[in-house]
């Protein structure tokens, strides 16, 4: 059974890349034929830009050495100032080679980034004189000098399989870096009365490496008007998301420092949640921010009991790996420094905040390396069978060279959702393609054993060699979630299948692989109904490719609508009916009714991005302590 449908619709033909931002906010493209460039002007149009950006290096590489001595950086302020073409002892965009082609195109310089922490575009006479202590952050090995690699990285021969040219390239950068300056859409909110007439809340978060810098957390109104905004709190990293409890207070979570701190972690991780009043005061607030060891990252999930279910990854060393039944990959050594390698399993903490002290208690944990299975060597731990009923990992299952942007990770489960009537807990598992469902009731040493298996797993048979690859459902798919009681819906689960390593031909992945705008990509809203009766107990079908499950309700599984967002996003079904997205990619958010009717589509404008947009209902409890009313 070929499990989904190639997309046939017609991608919009534009003048020229250029055009892209003004053309729609719908972006999905076949091919780079359809734009009047060429590989030769796209490769002149980099290079100018890689020029460009380099500026600020070229102007403290005092002899040209491509390295930053540590006499160097001691002089880095005077050398600074040599670029002040106009005297004011501060440097603007024009001055440091701008412009540039996109916005925060200067940023691509992490020396830039480092000196304009602020993200306003101009670096300060105080920036300039903090030089040298801030570039020597840069130097995150200690050696005492810095190349041009810790200021460009180098292209890596992996990721370089992104695209198939630079006309490629340049046509994906064009979409992917650019943002609108103001709200702007052709569906704005209150334009359309079958809008849902609650509330949005909208976290703005940066991209990885802080390229572009978002940091605006605020509650809109259905007529668009920004009726709240919560004080920035830390940083804001990339996959930062936001909750509003009953009480009214708000949860969300963030990160300690810049980028440079979450480097030594997968994408993702941020460290830090916590609860506030709707001035910013912080009620509670717990971190796990270990180096080389453990970080929350991506999601967390309140629960009915005021715990909360935080998603965390657990590092090992690439030795311990193999002591696990990991066949080590020759690209690991593409992905970091000798040091910073590490290899990343799950782990699900379930916190008990105490609000009244501040205190946090762990009060129970899942591990997913005591559930990993391998069946390429006898002699390693973890040997077992694979196979359509495999309740375990397959810890060999993800190959670096098609998830170049997840070196490290075997698993990336970006999404933890809970079921309070059946006390189990959800997960996505982007690298693996699937959904799995664990049980919540058992204790955390029970969960060390079999009973901590996997209850069910959908989307990806040949994730466990149960199935063709053909049969494969879910391609990097986020926001898997129980669909709340309080709202229309004839699924169980709402999810957004992102399709970014989707290709034409539905094989399990393009060859080589890609993460691109071309070739039909398109994403799509799936409703599944999953074969669980009201005591949790779980019927597989080892027949079915499927595994027993349905899809009752989708938005553009035809790819029909030019609608793609390569990582991120999330869809989350509101109290008429009607399901509201948000591509993470560039904020753009869009409300479609059951039959798929666009009643909202619009950007809130400015830079940065967003995980997911989460409705807030009209009459949610919470609103009274954040509105005053």
């Amino acid at each position: 059974m070929a499990a989904r449908r190639a997309a046939t619709c017609t991608p919009p033909v534009l003048n020229s890349a250029v055009d892209l931002w003004s053309s729609s906010s719908d972006l999905r493209l076949a091919a780079t034929s359809e734009y009047d460039v060429t590989d030769d002007e796209a490769k002149a149009v980099l290079a100018d830009e890689a020029r460009r950006v380099a500026t600020v290096w070229r102007a403290l590489d005092l002899d040209g050495d491509d390295m930053l001595s540590a006499a160097e950086i001691d002089g880095a302020a005077g050398a600074l100032l040599a670029l002040n073409t106009n005297g004011d002892g501060q440097l603007t965009i024009d001055e440091i080679g701008g412009p540039f082609r996109w916005p925060g195109g200067e940023r691509r310089s992490a020396i830039v980034r480092i000196l304009d922490l602020d993200a306003d575009g101009v670096i300060t006479a105080d920036d300039i004189a903090d030089a040298p202590n801030r570039l020597r952050r840069l130097d995150r090995l200690s050696r005492g000098h810095l190349l041009s690699t810790d200021d460009r990285p180098a292209w890596n021969p992996i990721l370089a399989q992104a695209h198939s040219g630079p006309a490629e390239t340049l046509v994906h950068f064009d979409i992917l870096r650019g943002y609108e300056d103001e709200p702007n859409g052709p569906v704005l909110p209150g334009a359309d009365l079958r809008q849902d007439d609650g509330y949005l809340l909208i976290y703005e978060h940066c991209n990885a490496g802080d390229v572009q810098v978002g940091k605006d957390l605020f509650l809109q109104a259905a007529d668009g008007e920004r009726v709240h905004h919560w004080p920035h709190l830390n940083h804001a990293s990339e996959t930062v998301s936001p909750h509003l409890r009953d009480d009214g207070l708000l949860v969300r979570t963030s990160c300690p420092d810049l980028w440079l701190e979450v480097l030594c972690f997968p994408v993702g991780a941020h460290g830090i949640i916590t609860m506030e009043e709707p001035d910013g005061t912080v009620v509670w607030e717990y971190r796990l921010f270990e180096p080389g060891q453990r970080v929350m990252h991506h999601d967390f999930e309140p629960m009915p009991n005021g715990n909360i279910l935080v998603t965390v990854y657990s590092g090992k060393t690439f030795d311990e790996a193999v002591e696990f039944g990991w066949q080590r990959q020759a690209q690991d050594v593409l992905m970091r420094p000798p040091d910073l390698q590490r290899w990343w399993t799950e782990t699900i903490l379930e916190l008990e905040p105490n609000l009244e002290t501040g205190e946090t208690r762990v009060v129970w944990e899942w591990h997913s390396a005591d559930h990993l299975v391998q069946d390429v060597d006898p002699e390693l731990p973890n040997f077992g069978e694979l196979g359509p009923g495999c309740r375990k990992i397959d810890i060999n299952y993800s190959q670096y060279p098609n998830y170049r942007f997840n070196m490290g990770q075997i698993m990336h489960v970006n999404t933890v959702s809970y079921d309070a009537a059946r006390d189990q807990i959800m997960l996505s598992s982007a690298m693996h393609g699937e959904l799995w469902v664990i049980d919540h009731s058992i204790s955390s040493e029970e969960a060390r054993g079999p009973k901590g298996d996997l209850l069910y797993r959908w989307g990806n048979t040949s994730s466990h060699k149960g199935g063709s690859d053909s049969d494969k459902i879910l391609d990097w798919q986020h926001d898997i979630h129980w669909i709340p009681d309080n709202v229309p819906h004839t699924g169980d689960v709402l999810i957004f299948n992102n399709g970014s390593r989707r290709p034409d031909d539905d094989s399990p992945n393009p060859s080589p692989p890609r993460l691109s705008f071309m070739n039909d990509a398109y994403s799509e809203i799936l409703e599944v109904k999953l074969p669980v009766d009201a005591d949790g107990n779980w019927e597989w079908d080892l027949d079915d490719p499927l595994n027993g499950a349905k899809i009752v309700w989708d938005y553009n599984a035809d790819g029909g609508k030019g609608w793609f967002s390569p990582f991120m996003s999330g869809a989350r079904r509101r109290p008429n009916g009607n399901t509201v997205t948000a591509l993470g990619y560039n904020k753009q958010i869009r409300e479609v009714t059951p039959e798929g009717e666009t009643v909202l589509d619009f950007k809130p404008g400015g830079p940065g991005r967003t995980f997911r947009v989460v409705p807030i209902a009209a009459d949610h409890p919470g609103l009274k302590r954040v509105l005053g009313s």
